[in-house]
C-alpha cells in the first residue's frame, strides 16, 4: 500500500510541474507580443499631411497665374529666403515645380501638336468626301424621293381613314339612318335627309357632306340628299312644300 501511495504522490507532484510549466510559457509567450507591440508603435513613422496647390492650366498645358510675372517674381525671391530655412519640405512637395515644364520644352510640344493636325488635315484632303444632303441638289433630291416612297402608302392609308363613314344614326330624330354631317351643328352633327331639310332650309350656308356614297362627299348649299340621292334644294323644297297639303 505503501509503494502505491507513493507512486500516486509522485505522479501529483509531476501534474503540479507540467501545469506550472505551462502557465509559464503562455506568460511568457504574452510578454513576448506586447512588447513586440510596443516596439511596433514606437518605429511607426508618423504621418503628416503634406500641402497640396492646385494650379490652373489652359488647353496647351501651360499654367495660368493669378499675378503678373514681375510680381511673382518678386514675391518669390522674398518669400524664398524665409521658407527655405523654416519650412525646407515645402519645397520638395510643391506641385508647382514637379508640373513646371521648360519653354523648350512647350515649343516643342506645341509643334509636334501642330504637325499632327497638319497630317489630319492632309488626310482629310486627300480623301473624297461623300456628297453631303445640304450643299447637293441631287442627293437632296433622291433621299426626298426615297422618304416619299416609303411614306405615301402610310400617309393615303390615313387620309382614306380619316374619310371612311360608318354608320350612324340621325342626332335629331334618333330613328333614321343618318345621310348628311353638318361641320357647324356641333355637338349633334349627323341628320337624316328629312332633318336635314328642315333644319337647313334656314341655314343653306352650313358646311356639309353627304354621307351616302361610302365617304364624306362635300355638298353644295343648293344640293340635298333625298332617298340616298342627290337633287337640286329648289326641286326638293318644292316638293317638300307639297307634301303638307
Amino acid at each position: 500500500m505503501s509503494d502505491h501511495s507513493n507512486f500516486e504522490q509522485v505522479l501529483d507532484e509531476l501534474d503540479e510541474l507540467v501545469e506550472h510549466s505551462e502557465l509559464n510559457y503562455e506568460l511568457q509567450s504574452l510578454d513576448d507580443f506586447i512588447n513586440k507591440m510596443s516596439g511596433e508603435q514606437e518605429a511607426a513613422p508618423s504621418t503628416s499631411h503634406q500641402p497640396v496647390r492646385w494650379l490652373k492650366r489652359d488647353s496647351d498645358g501651360n499654367v495660368v497665374y493669378d499675378r503678373p510675372r514681375s510680381s511673382r517674381n518678386q514675391m518669390a525671391s522674398h518669400s524664398y529666403s524665409r521658407k527655405a530655412g523654416a519650412h525646407p519640405r515645402m519645397l520638395d512637395s510643391s506641385v508647382e515645380l514637379t508640373n513646371y515644364c521648360p519653354p523648350d520644352t512647350v515649343e516643342t510640344f506645341l509643334e509636334e501638336l501642330n504637325h499632327s493636325q497638319g497630317d489630319d488635315l492632309d488626310d482629310q484632303e486627300t480623301a473624297p468626301a461623300p456628297p453631303r444632303a445640304s450643299s447637293d441638289w441631287s442627293t437632296r433630291k433622291s433621299l426626298l424621293s426615297e422618304r416619299w416612297e416609303k411614306e405615301r402608302a402610310c400617309l393615303v392609308n390615313t387620309m382614306v381613314a380619316q374619310q371612311n363613314v360608318t354608320t350612324q344614326i340621325c342626332q335629331q330624330c334618333g330613328i333614321s339612318p343618318a345621310a348628311v354631317r353638318c361641320r357647324d351643328c356641333r355637338p349633334q352633327p349627323f341628320f337624316c335627309a328629312d332633318c336635314d331639310l328642315s333644319i337647313h332650309r334656314n341655314h343653306v350656308f352650313h358646311n356639309r357632306d353627304a354621307t351616302i356614297a361610302g365617304f364624306f362627299q362635300p355638298l353644295p348649299p343648293t344640293t340635298c340628299v333625298v332617298e340616298r340621292a342627290l337633287f337640286q334644294c329648289g326641286k326638293v323644297y318644292f316638293f317638300f312644300f307639297l307634301s303638307f297639303f
